[in-house]
């Protein structure tokens, strides 16, 4: 049977890795995307570095090959245009609906209230409107809902009470019961997705991978002395490649229990330091690295990593190793981005 499948937020990172996931795994697959932003065949929506210069990130060469299909279209359209989104799933008649539409950690509070929780209650009150009743709807949500509460200590199960400690997470947990509520009272069969931290090849340098990756591809390419800004790396995170993240939210639109929470992560806790040292090796650079250290965030919290045994109940299994994600960052820079900078659009 062939599955036909809408993706919000299906150029950002996460989406675009996802779509490109789904299209090869399921030859059959069809597959809409939807976003504010205009179609961008070649590049994510956000920025990257090279030297000096900033530039659109360069979608990576597979992503686009596997893209550039039939099977894959993209229309532009606001989250919060409930009609317009409704008149949309009628004409598309999803079968799976996963959602990933968001603001970031970063953005506004106003803007991750509209954009976090109005999202999830526009699309959930389109999907009611238009009359389609998909066989699952996945929400994306935030591995940072549990926050920090004193006394606790992680893995963090999906039964932990949530303590979200700034007001990116806030929202998504608010998104999170806001939506089970909606979803109940439209019988959606809706499962919320607690993504932990990705990496991969083209994410936000605001995320540490990207951050220390460019750098340290600069250095090696001569761009820059061996010379690293880094924040505090004692903080440890629960690190997942952003590949691992597209499967398991398959995972979660094939078996995913309606009405529950499943943490996408790899279960394992590392520090900046092991993440700083692994890019370091990685690097192979000619000189040893500096360090100029830079205040770490407000609000950063010390320890957080997942129980991720309910989502390895449903049968799904990580692929990729943190060092195999680390090394596709570099090389995304090496390549994908230096290639850009020396031929721009």
């Amino acid at each position: 049977m062939t599955a036909r499948i809408m993706i919000t937020g299906a150029q950002g990172f996460l989406g675009r890795y996802l779509a490109a996931e789904w299209l090869a795994a399921e030859p059959g697959a069809v597959i809409l995307g939807l976003g504010r932003s205009p179609a961008l065949p070649g590049t994510f929506t956000h920025e990257v570095h090279w030297g000096e210069a900033a530039l659109p990130a360069p979608l990576p060469p597979g992503l686009v090959r596997i893209l550039a299909t039939p099977r894959y279209a993209y229309r532009a359209i606001d989250i919060g245009d409930g009609s317009g989104l409704a008149r949309t799933i009628r004409e598309f008649r999803p079968d799976l609906v996963v959602h990933l539409a968001a603001a970031l950690r970063d953005d506004p509070p106003d803007r991750l209230v509209s954009t976090n929780i109005g999202g999830v209650v526009s699309l959930l009150g389109a999907l009611r409107a238009s009359g389609v009743m998909p066989r699952k709807v996945v929400l994306g949500s935030s591995g940072s809902v549990y926050g920090w509460e004193a006394g606790r200590e992680p893995p963090f199960g999906e039964d932990a009470r949530c303590a979200p400690a700034d007001p990116y997470a806030a929202t998504k947990r608010a998104a999170e019961e806001l939506g089970r509520i909606l979803a109940e009272a439209a019988c959606l069969p809706v499962v919320w997705g607690r993504i932990f931290n990705p990496v991969g090849a083209g994410q936000d340098e605001r995320h540490l991978c990207g951050w220390l990756g460019r750098q340290i591809a600069e250095a090696g390419a001569g761009l820059r002395a061996p010379r690293v800004e880094v924040g505090s790396l004692d903080t440890t995170r629960d690190y997942i490649d952003v590949r691992d993240v597209s499967g398991a939210l398959r995972v979660l639109a094939a078996h995913g229990e309606p009405g529950r929470a499943y943490n996408v992560a790899s279960g394992r806790e590392t520090s900046g330091e092991e993440i700083f040292a692994m890019l370091v090796a990685l690097g192979d650079l000619a000189a040893p690295v500096e360090i100029a250290r830079r205040p770490g965030r407000r609000g950063d919290i010390a320890r957080s990593f997942a129980d991720a045994s309910r989502l390895a109940a449903l049968g799904y299994r990580p692929r990729h190793t943190l060092r195999d994600s680390l090394a596709e960052v570099l090389a995304y820079y090496r390549m994908s981005v230096a290639a850009a900078h020396a031929s721009p659009a």
